[in-house]
Order: structure tokens, then C-alpha cells, then sequence
């Protein structure tokens, strides 16, 4: 069995919880590091750029150049691109980072915040190629119904991730999914999905690196979301249990990770020395 040359390290609930990091993380990062392991993350979030979230990592002592990081928002942008052309218009459900890599791509996305707003456009909802939902803190009623307009008017509904909660510092919180199945329930279309479980962001991430899925351990907070794409991929999977997955939850599920870490630091312990290369 092939050495793991490179981690894929899901971000909140893994890494970090809000502003701080998990107690472990920084210390087995930082010596897998040191042990020649790239350090790689791909998360669901789109609240930042590709760019910001590498940022953020930096600013927490943990070394990231901005191509280490792939998140929704990047992935989202690069197939929207693909699908529907230089300057299409699209409805953003979400923060500042996903327009931010929207409007990097070469499209022009939409926000409605306040009824006069959603007034304003809603002429030109026919020109709407999709509406894009990712987690949204800032979300109105009004953005809800500009995005229902476009997709009563043909517009796909494309979903950064599915994930029903979000980890945080706060606690567990109502993620991107339970938005989507509201606007899906609405129209009554399926949303496509970008994110994980989808195995793109992995290998978008293993290709620009070159790395093979068999060289990869994808990590974790969430069995039926990271663990699930790093096996679609083909990388050997971890789950740690800092974030969303209990011990019950583990017991509970069909989905089988290669290991489970009480936290990150369980890697640096002698029953994982032969895991990675020397």
C-alpha cells in the first residue's frame, strides 16, 4: 500500500471552530509538515474565497499557500463557467465569498437583499442562467424570493453542498442544505450539486498538486459528507471527532472511514508512524 504523501483536511469542525483552533491541530500539522506530508483542505464553505480561507489558516500558524485550499465557491465557479458561458448571470444565495469567485470566473452574479431591490430586478428574471445556494448568515426573505423567480423562470439550482448543519463555536447551526431544500421544495426542482459528497473538489485539489487518490487521506468531521467523497475519489478516508460525528453516530452508519481519530493529534501516535513516508 502506497505512503500518504498528502492530507485532505475537511476545515470546520477539523481544523478549527470559528475563530480558534481545535487543541491537537497545530502541533500534528505542523510536524506532518515537517515530515514532507502536503497539507491540503477542501471545504463546503463558501463565506470566504479560496484565497481568504488560506489566509485565515495562515494567520492561525499554519502554513497554506493560497493554492493549498479548495472550497465551494472556487468549484462552483469553475463549473458555472463551464456550463453557461463568460458574463452569465446568476443568482448568489450566500456570503462574500462565493460572488467574490463568481465574479473571478468571468460571470456576473446577483444579490437581492431588501424588497425594494428584489422589485427592482425582477424584469429581467428570464435571464437568469442559475441560482447558486451556499450557507448564507445574511439571508432575507427577499433573497429567497428573487431566487425563487429565476428558477420559476428556467434558472438551474445549483448547490454548493447539502449539508443540513453547520459546526461552529455557537454550536451546530442550520447549513446550506436545509437552504436548498426550501428553494427546492418551493420550485420544485433538484438542485445539482457541487460540493461534497461529490468527489470534484478532491480531485480538482489532487490534480493541481500531483497527487495520486491512493497517496491521499481525506479527513473529516462528517461521515455521509467528507468521508464519503475522499472514498468516491479514491483516497483512503478518516473521520475525527471534533466536529458533527459522535461515537454513536458512528455505530449508526453504513459508512465505514479507514480510521477514526478522537482528534487530529491521534495521527502523530506510533500506530500511525508507518502511514505516512519517513
Amino acid at each position: 500500500m502506497k505512503k500518504i504523501r498528502a492530507l485532505l483536511l475537511d476545515l470546520d469542525g477539523v481544523v478549527y471552530l470559528g475563530p480558534k483552533l481545535i487543541p491537537g491541530v497545530k502541533r500534528s500539522l505542523l510536524a506532518l509538515a515537517n515530515r514532507g506530508v502536503k497539507l491540503l483542505y477542501a471545504t463546503n464553505n463558501s463565506t470566504l474565497t479560496r484565497s481568504g480561507f488560506a489566509k485565515k489558516l495562515r494567520a492561525l500558524g499554519l502554513p497554506c499557500p493560497d493554492p493549498a485550499v479548495m472550497n465551494a465557491a472556487f468549484a462552483a465557479s469553475s463549473v458555472l463557467r463551464a456550463r453557461h458561458g463568460r458574463g452569465a448571470r446568476i443568482i448568489v444565495v450566500g456570503e462574500h465569498g462565493l460572488p467574490a469567485e463568481l465574479r473571478k470566473a468571468g460571470l456576473a452574479p446577483l444579490e437581492t437583499r431588501t424588497r425594494a431591490e428584489w422589485g427592482d430586478w425582477r424584469k429581467g428574471a428570464r435571464h437568469i442562467k442559475a441560482v447558486v445556494v451556499s450557507f448564507d448568515r445574511t439571508l432575507t426573505y427577499w433573497k429567497l424570493c428573487a431566487a425563487l423567480d429565476a428558477l420559476n423562470a428556467g434558472a438551474e439550482l445549483v448547490a454548493t453542498n447539502m449539508d443540513p448543519t453547520w459546526p461552529s463555536e455557537l454550536g451546530v447551526m442550520p447549513g446550506t442544505g436545509s437552504l436548498v431544500s426550501l428553494l427546492s421544495f418551493a420550485s420544485g426542482k433538484k438542485a445539482f450539486l457541487i460540493g461534497k459528497p461529490d468527489p470534484l473538489m478532491f480531485r480538482m485539489l489532487l490534480r493541481e498538486h500531483g497527487v495520486s487518490p491512493r497517496e491521499a487521506l481525506a479527513i473529516g468531521d462528517r461521515l455521509d459528507v467528507d468521508v464519503e467523497a475522499g472514498r468516491r475519489a479514491g483516497a483512503r478516508t478518516a473521520v475525527v471527532l471534533t466536529g458533527l460525528t459522535s461515537r454513536s453516530d458512528l455505530n449508526r452508519s453504513r459508512i465505514r472511514p479507514d480510521f477514526i481519530l478522537r482528534r487530529l493529534d491521534d495521527l502523530l501516535k506510533p500506530g500511525f508512524s508507518g502511514l505516512f513516508r519517513p
